[in-house]
């Protein structure tokens, strides 16, 4: 059995390594080729080449095999890769926020939001933040939870805010729950559900529906529910989970959908929807933010972060009981 390699203590490491070899290694992982990677980086072959012998000798392992197709990553490589991205991605994070200070601002932090934090929580705390004291640019990504996460992991996002549901990931980031967000039924304002104070579970399945697909897990805990009820939903008019394009879908017909408490009273006090005198058990898991675990805020995010604790704890009291 061969004696696993003796990897070279940090000091070793970081008294050589610059930042043109994490470029490169970065550049090397992506293209599988040290020409093509010299030639974005604007390096000879052979000055490649040589970068790439330095980074090996400082850790002590093969970071590449070397075939006449290009090269390929080891398990090394490849841990390697992961971590320059992040270190990357934490340095261009650094320089844009130096570069909002030199302009005269406080800072500058990227948000990932899914769409349950995106109407009501989120525009709150940045006005809050505004309000407390200008200075600080937000920058708002919306996608997917899975795809937040994932560049929240890779060093791109400052924080997350929307549904706690990390499951294995959960070691990686560092959560706070903020509320607790049920859902209510909503239709148009001139909808004749609107006004009734007598809603059954009967009166809903007769309704048309714009619905979550059928693997998210609200779609599963409504079908679940009218299941038990011994009644079944008509298909659903759309499959959506869109708050703009079921928005603006309910306008236009008589339909249900389902959405959470605090965008479905945002709307309500737009008066564009109302929401029906109907209380589910439709439960999904708390609205929070999810930070990567062992780094403190920079004080442009703590800002936020205590922004959003605030309208959190508005919001946990609009709902609160009488």
């Amino acid at each position: 059995m061969s004696a696993s390699p003796r990897i070279p203590d940090l000091r070793h490491i970081s008294g050589r390594l610059r930042l043109r070899h994490l470029d490169l290694l970065q550049a090397l992982h992506a293209l599988g080729s040290v020409h093509k990677a010299a030639a974005r980086l604007g390096m000879t072959q052979p000055a490649a080449s040589k970068l790439l012998l330095e980074l090996e000798d400082m850790f002590g392992v093969a970071l590449f095999v070397r075939s006449r197709r290009g090269i390929t990553p080891t398990a090394f490589g490849r841990a390697l890769a992961s971590k320059t991205d992040v270190l990357l991605a934490d340095l261009a994070g650094a320089r844009h926020e130096i570069a909002a200070l030199a302009a005269g601002a406080c800072g500058r932090i990227r948000v990932g939001v899914q769409p349950v934090a995106l109407p009501v929580l989120v525009p709150r705390a940045i006005q809050r933040m505004r309000l407390d004291g200008p200075g600080v640019t937000v920058m708002l990504h919306e996608d997917t939870h899975d795809a937040l996460l994932a560049s929240l992991a890779r060093g791109e996002l400052d924080c997350v805010v929307g549904r706690l549901m990390l499951g294995a990931a959960q070691a990686m980031f560092r959560t706070e729950m903020l509320y607790d967000e049920p859902i209510c039924v909503v239709a148009r304002a001139g909808h004749p559900l609107a006004r009734s104070t007598r809603i059954t579970a009967e009166s809903l399945a007769k309704q048309d529906w714009i619905l979550p697909p059928p693997e998210a897990p609200l779609r599963q805990r409504i079908d679940a529910y009218f299941a038990q009820q011994g009644l079944a939903l008509p298909a659903p008019i759309a499959e959506s989970v869109s708050l703009l394009a079921n928005e603006v879908l309910l306008r236009g017909a008589d339909m249900l959908a389902a959405m959470p408490r605090a965008v479905a009273h945002h709307y309500a006090e737009l008066g564009v929807l109302a929401v029906l005198k109907f209380k589910p058990d439709w439960s999904l898991p708390a609205v929070g933010v999810v930070q990567r675990a062992h780094l403190e805020p920079a004080p442009a995010l703590a800002r936020f972060l205590a922004a959003l604790r605030s309208e959190a704890q508005a919001l946990r009291g609009a709902a609160a009981p009488a």
